[in-house]
């Protein structure tokens, strides 16, 4: 493997090129995808939306869309993922170990476009619910 300017170059020529996410673009996506671009897909358990407010109170973040991010990163809290037809079936879990995995598979992935779209401040709905899809499940399930 050769390596140029940070980009690593396999042998089959294949390029891997590394890009931060900022904290405001994940927050960003968990904003626009848990206030309308998700909601017919997820549902968050009880145990899940104890565990965030645990880490962060309301005192702290009223809002649970950034609660959330909070509780993951800053915290390392475990929040399950359910579907939202069937409030008992568990579909997805995210967590500050899976996020690194699930966004480089996603880049990797034909769905790049939606991480593209708001690492350039021009996401909506539909690409926030792409992103959070593979965060909470690894891939693209429902939509």
């Amino acid at each position: 493997m050769l390596i140029v300017d940070g980009m690593k170059i396999k042998n089959n020529m294949e390029i891997t090129i590394k890009q931060s996410i900022s904290r405001e673009v994940l927050e960003d996506i968990f904003v626009t995808a848990l206030e309308g671009g998700s909601n017919y897909w997820y549902y968050l358990p009880e145990e899940s939306i104890k565990a965030i407010r645990d880490a962060v109170p309301k005192s702290e973040d009223p809002y649970l869309s950034t609660a959330i991010l909070k509780a993951i990163l800053d915290h390392d809290v475990k929040v399950l993922v359910n579907d939202a037809e069937d409030e008992d079936e568990l579909i997805g879990m995210i967590t500050r170990g899976t996020m690194q995995a699930r966004l480089q598979l996603l880049s990797d992935s034909e769905h790049r476009w939606a991480l593209e779209s708001h690492v350039r401040e021009d996401g909506d709905a539909s690409s926030a619910d792409v992103v959070f899809q593979y965060l909470a499940m690894g891939e693209v399930v429902y939509g």
